[in-house]
């Protein structure tokens, strides 16, 4: 499990982890990326934990969601 500066952050990364198993959803992570930030990777795409937190506070964290999220990201991306 990542290891965060405070206890919150890794609980919350737990959180996210425990929903994504209970829902079967493949996953890496948590990872903490360069920029000291809690990933993770789902399909081919890098999530911040707080994007998935969001979805989970929606009740939207599962597989349509998680689509949902990456083509937004996708489309923000190539806009810039």
């Amino acid at each position: 499990m990542a290891k965060t500066s405070t206890g919150s952050a890794h609980v919350t990364a737990d959180a996210v982890a425990d929903w994504l198993r209970s829902q079967g959803i493949p996953f890496r992570g948590p990872f903490r990326s360069q920029a000291k930030r809690i990933v993770f990777v789902i399909e081919k795409h890098i999530f911040l934990e707080s994007e998935l937190l969001e979805l989970l506070g929606q009740n939207k964290l599962d597989r349509d969601g998680i689509q949902q999220l990456a083509r937004r990201l996708e489309s923000m991306n190539s806009s810039q």
